[in-house]
């Protein structure tokens, strides 16, 4: 009987696409089989924080800092995020390429594993291309597909730290402190 093989599953959103940015933030969250419990412990504290299901700018300061904070503290999906940053002007698909493939490189450590991959909003067409991309690049992939931060959490979670992240690229002060305390935590890890 050969290795068992873990799944992972791979969450992303990004920032950064717009022209009043310099830069292009990805954030990638990737967890094992504990994703459901992970996606439960962030609804409920959606809840009872209440930023419910809102995006990153639609949500009002500072419940949306508090609510990192909350996160942090209570370390849902620690050590399961990523991010980097790129300098513009670069194309969409780069970024979102790298940080997957070593998001889930590092994940997966040298383990056998297979990995499902959502973006937020993604279409078909660029759906295929990225999971082909992927799969060229070496990762065990079923497939790329989209996913709404409206439905998914772990997307939600991913836009608010990607949100984060550029407002404390930004000169954010609140931002840079939550983002550095991540960083220091080893919740959230820079590729």
């Amino acid at each position: 009987m050969g290795p068992k093989i873990k799944k992972l599953y791979c969450y992303v959103d990004e920032t950064g696409q717009d022209a009043g940015s310099n830069f292009f933030v990805v954030v990638s969250v990737v967890s094992g089989e504990e994703q459901n419990k992970i996606r439960n412990d962030l609804l409920n504290l959606e809840s009872s924080s209440k930023v419910h299901a809102r995006k990153w700018f639609n949500s009002r300061s500072p419940a949306k800092e508090q609510f990192l904070r909350a996160v942090i503290k209570e370390q849902l999906a620690r050590g399961d995020l990523y991010y980097s940053k790129f300098k513009k002007p670069i194309p969409f698909f780069l970024p979102m390429l790298e940080i997957v493939e070593k998001a889930i490189k590092d994940k997966a450590r040298g383990k056998s594993y297979l990995a499902i991959v959502y973006v937020d909003g993604i279409d078909k067409k660029k759906a295929k291309e990225l999971t082909n991309a992927l799969r060229f690049k070496g990762i065990k992939l079923k497939y790329v597909r989209s996913a709404r931060d409206e439905s998914e959490p772990m997307i939600r979670l991913a836009d608010r730290w990607a949100g984060c992240i550029r407002d404390a690229l930004e000169g954010k002060e609140d931002n840079a402190k939550i983002l550095s305390k991540a960083e220091k935590d080893k919740y959230i890890k820079k590729l």
